[in-house]
């Protein structure tokens, strides 16, 4: 059995940022949305012309022990086609061996405050509320701490592209990524390669607009292959491998406001005996859309 222990300052944290949302839900009546999707994985959406939204994530992951981390993301639709994106970490309960991956596709590795942009380079309409398409996301991360697992750590850069479908019903998105990292005083992180699929289902009670609840269902998959990292310029060996997770999420969408939350287990790892094992991955989304 999993266990995990929220800090007394986390908790507090997440519980005012529900109760205010909860709030504002309730006397909220606009409801413009856009670039809404699944929690871990690679999706096509984007925001439309002009909107700007923001979220507030509350993460976790267990490897050995539990490490906690919000992340601020402010979202603009410079077009209907690019969406611009930043995402600042804020470290909550540290881990001295933090896992090398991207908590989310959306946003940084463990730590990295980073900026991005959504490119939607295809699209498609082949009948009523449906659609083809296809994006690239494009970032830089900076590291906001010195050291990371006892290596220095220096910035990095990243590329994903996805593709997929989406109605009113279904939804299905596949695509993958690259994380690269500078070198940083002859240390380097092992880079990154993932590839993503989602499935997922808005249930006819749900296919209404505002002000009735609007919630989806996904399944949420995500393979990384990681590479070995570098000390002093020497490769260490088998600090790399690859892990594969998978597991629900949900979406909400009430007015300009959305929530938004999944788990990941893993299903399959193959890394050393030295390393730790990843238990979950945990992530709660609280957004508005301005």
């Amino acid at each position: 059995m999993i266990r995990t222990h929220l800090p007394k300052t986390s908790f507090k944290i997440l519980l005012t940022l529900v109760i205010l949302v909860l709030s504002l839900a309730a006397v909220n009546k606009l409801y413009a949305q856009g670039g809404h999707g699944p929690v871990f994985t690679l999706a096509t959406p984007t925001l439309g012309q002009g909107e700007l939204s923001f979220d507030v994530m509350a993460m976790s992951t267990r490897q050995g022990n539990s490490a906690w981390m919000l992340r601020q993301n402010w979202h603009y639709g410079l077009t209907e086609d690019i969406q611009l994106n930043v995402s600042v970490p804020t470290p909550l309960q540290r881990i001295d061996n933090p896992p090398q991956e991207r908590l989310g596709t959306m946003m940084g590795s463990y730590g990295d405050l980073e900026v991005s942009g959504l490119f939607r380079f295809f699209k498609t309409y082949p009948g009523v509320g449906q659609r083809f398409e296809a994006t690239v996301l494009l970032s830089g991360s900076i590291p906001t701490e010195d050291k990371r697992g006892g290596l220095d750590v220096g910035p990095s850069l990243h590329g994903g592209l996805v593709t997929g479908y989406a109605s009113r019903t279904l939804y299905a998105w596949a695509g993958g990524g690259y994380q690269y990292y500078i070198e940083q005083h002859n240390d380097r992180l092992g880079d990154i390669a993932y590839i993503t699929g989602v499935i997922g289902y808005r249930p006819p009670l749900f296919q209404h607009d505002y002000p009735k609840p609007d919630w989806r269902i996904f399944v949420e998959s995500v393979t990384e292959l990681v590479e070995n990292s570098e000390l002093n310029g020497i490769e260490q060996i088998e600090t790399g491998g690859t892990k594969s997770l998978l597991g629900p999420s949900v979406l909400g969408l009430y007015g300009k406001w959305g929530l938004s939350g999944g788990i990941l287990f893993p299903i399959y790892s193959s890394v050393s005996e030295t390393q730790e094992t990843e238990s979950y991955r945990l992530n709660f989304v609280l957004s508005y859309w301005f």
